[in-house]
């Protein structure tokens, strides 16, 4: 499940990480988390100049940094670019190759946490996160 962050609790945990509280932080913050969608910067930028016109894609990023130091987001690589997740469960990214749509793959068995304690246990390192993504044709995809 999803864990959704109150507007208080997001003003919190801004201002615990020091970060001066807008209004346009605010929208950010909420256009990324309240979305099970994995937006880009230009995604995000694009819903909150609706609000704020006058925003800064530098804005976006140094919100995006805050979220992603408190743990309330994860950056994630794909192909065209960084997609941002606010899915804080273990799941898998299933990634659409043609069109870039992204879904969640939640993996109710445990198979992730035991790839991870595998990774670890083999070659040493102390698994911190994971992000497992496979790369598919989505259903509109492989019919075209």
């Amino acid at each position: 499940m999803k864990k959704r962050l109150s507007r208080e609790g997001l003003v919190r945990e801004l201002r615990r990480r020091g970060v001066r509280v807008t209004a346009q932080r605010i929208a950010v913050a909420e256009a990324i988390l309240g979305t099970a969608e994995h937006l880009t910067v230009q995604e995000i930028y694009r819903r909150v100049r609706q609000r704020f016109p006058h925003i800064t894609v530098g804005t976006i990023y140094n919100t995006l940094e805050v979220l992603t130091a408190g743990g309330l987001i994860q950056p994630l690589p794909f192909p065209g670019g960084t997609r941002y997740d606010t899915d804080p469960e273990p799941h898998v990214n299933v990634v659409c190759i043609r069109c870039g749509e992204v879904q969640d793959f939640h993996d109710d068995e445990g198979h992730l946490a035991r790839l991870a304690e595998l990774a670890s246990q083999r070659t040493g390192f102390k698994a911190l996160s994971q992000h497992v993504a496979v790369y598919a044709l989505c259903q509109d995809c492989s019919r075209a």
